[in-house]
Formats: structure tokens, sequence, C-alpha cells
């Protein structure tokens, strides 16, 4: 809840409750110096793109569209919403009376933006605040549905950041929530119905190139902001783009910078940015994160197939 008889700005038509960029400031960066009003990241609602094969986090976590449903007709809570592409997917297939949606960033100001310009049908059922996950202006028990699509990870604590959304959420509410997944690690592969062959062959080189991606992202972390930024315009280039595309030598290249494999310069810069350039990048198994939901009242529903994404409903009691 917003502490009595304090004051916050209302800017651009947008309730402010933190500072801008606040503690994040490349989600900022990303938003305001990179996409600037290009809705680049709506590339991933399309099909026929080829964003859509590489991080199509809405129908992935949809469970076959039973997870949304829940939505209909009622107030749900878009967390990190960014520029908005998922609040409008949301819109578009499910129908909620009304969706609040919330960034820490000047993501929010180009999602009103694009609002108004592509999606003005919308622009009475959906609510923009900018604020922090951390102290979020809600009243407990407020929200029928909250959903939070590939950003907790980025907060620098996500069990906390699980729970605060699972507080503002009514009892027998829904949550739906994907951050990025830990890499898991076949010990034993011998029963005939396994799917996934964990030979020496094929592990060496996976955790080889975690390995270095672990390196690589510590490495942009320490650099200056301006040469981190020069780098990945580099390797975000039609050149290297290119030369990853290079039978066999190609294997080379993706290995000494994973470039996203997008054939628009754009939308590689803005992801490979986000990738490599976040502050907090923290990978998860469901293991990990259960203690979380026991604690958040959160009763599963549905794990997804890619690596972690949790279903769940808000249940007092049941784990007592």
């Amino acid at each position: 809840s917003v502490p009595s008889g304090k004051l916050y700005p209302i800017r651009n038509g947008i309730p402010r409750f933190v500072e801008p960029s606040a503690y994040n400031s490349s989600w900022d960066y990303k938003w305001t110096s990179i996409d600037q009003g290009k809705g680049l990241n709506y590339r991933i609602l399309d099909k026929n793109d080829p964003a859509y094969r590489i991080h199509d986090l809405f129908d992935r976590n949809s469970y076959n569209g039973r997870a949304f449903r829940h939505a209909e007709d009622r107030l749900a809570l878009d967390v990190g919403c960014g520029i908005g592409q998922y609040t409008i997917k949301l819109l578009q297939e499910v129908k909620p009376a009304k969706v609040v949606s919330m960034d820490l960033t000047g993501g929010v100001d180009i999602f009103r933006k694009i609002m108004f310009e592509r999606f003005p049908e919308y622009r009475r059922r959906i609510l923009i605040v900018q604020a922090n996950v951390f102290q979020m202006p809600f009243r407990d028990d407020v929200f029928d549905y909250a959903f939070s699509l590939g950003v907790l990870m980025h907060t620098g604590n996500t069990r906390k950041a699980i729970r605060q959304v699972a507080r503002v959420l009514k009892v027998g509410g829904q949550i739906n929530v994907w951050v990025y997944g830990a890499v898991s690690v076949h010990i034993d592969n011998e029963e005939p119905d396994r799917t996934v062959a964990m030979t020496l062959g094929r592990f060496i080189p996976r955790g080889a190139f975690y390995i270095l991606a672990m390196f690589q992202i510590r490495m942009f972390r320490k650099l200056p902001h301006g040469v981190a930024v020069a780098t990945i315009k580099i390797f975000s280039s039609e050149l290297w783009y290119r030369l990853c595309r290079l039978p066999v030598a190609g294997y080379l290249f993706r290995a000494l910078f994973a470039t996203v494999m997008h054939p628009d310069r754009d939308y590689r810069y803005i992801n490979n940015y986000d990738g490599w350039c976040n502050n907090w990048a923290e990978t998860w198994t469901e293991g990990e994160l259960f203690p979380t939901l026991v604690d958040a009242n959160v009763v599963i529903l549905g794990i997804s197939e890619w690596p972690t994404g949790i279903w769940g409903v808000k249940q007092l009691e049941f784990y007592r």
C-alpha cells in the first residue's frame, strides 16, 4: 500500500512510485536508448518471425492456454511489463477486464507510446505504473492473476520478488512466472525410455559453452558501459551474424560470442545487450524455488517444459 500522506507524481499519464531506472540502469537503457518506440520485442508474438522460435515465452508458458484463462474478465498484473508485448498478448487472447502493467524503468513510457500508436483500443483497459517489485504500491490480496515472463531473475533477489508477486494475489488467484533455468546434468542415463542422451562427447562441449558464457557475462559487467555497448554492437553486426551462420566454422564464432541468431540487426542488438549487460541474470531449478512457493502459499499447477516456468494458485493452509 502507498504510505498515508505521501505524494507520488504522475508524468505522461503514468503514476511513478520509483525514481527513473532505480537499481538496474541497464534495463532503462535497453528501452529508452535502444528500442525508442520501435517495439522490437513485439516480434516475439509473431509466429512467422524467427524471434518467436527464439524467445517465445508466452506460448511456452501457456500450458495449452489453460494458464491464462483465469485472467478472463478479471484483474491481472503484468510484473516487469517492459514495453508491454505480453500485456497486449493477454488482452488479445484472454480478454481480462483490466491489466495493471508495472515496470521499474522508462520502458513504461515506450509502452504508452506504442499502446496509443498501435493498440488504442486497449488504452482504457491498461493501467501503466512505474514501480519496484520489492515495493509495489498495491495492497495484499488484490489481483486475480499475476504473471511475469523473463523478468524476476534480473531483480537481484528472485525469491523475494516471487513472494512479493504472490503477496498481491487474492486467495484463489493464479501466478505464472518464468525465470532463467539452470543447466541440469544427468548423472546416469541408462533407462531405455530416456530421450536425452548425455554422452561424454555431448556433455563436454555443452559444459564448455556454459563456462565460457559465464566468463563473458562477468566480463561485460566489469566493462565501462560505453565499452560494453560498443562491443555488443560489433557482435550484433551483419558481418558477425554471417560468420556465425557459416557451416562448421560458425560454431567457433558462436562459441566466441553467441549472438542472437535473428536476421534483424536491431533485434540482435537489443537482445544481445539484454543477455550480456544485465546486472543480474540468475538461473534457477524448480527444486530451488519450491521452498519459496511453499512460503508464499503457491500450489503448483504446472511446470513449463522450457525451464524454469511455474504456474500456480495461491491457496492457504495447503502445505500445513
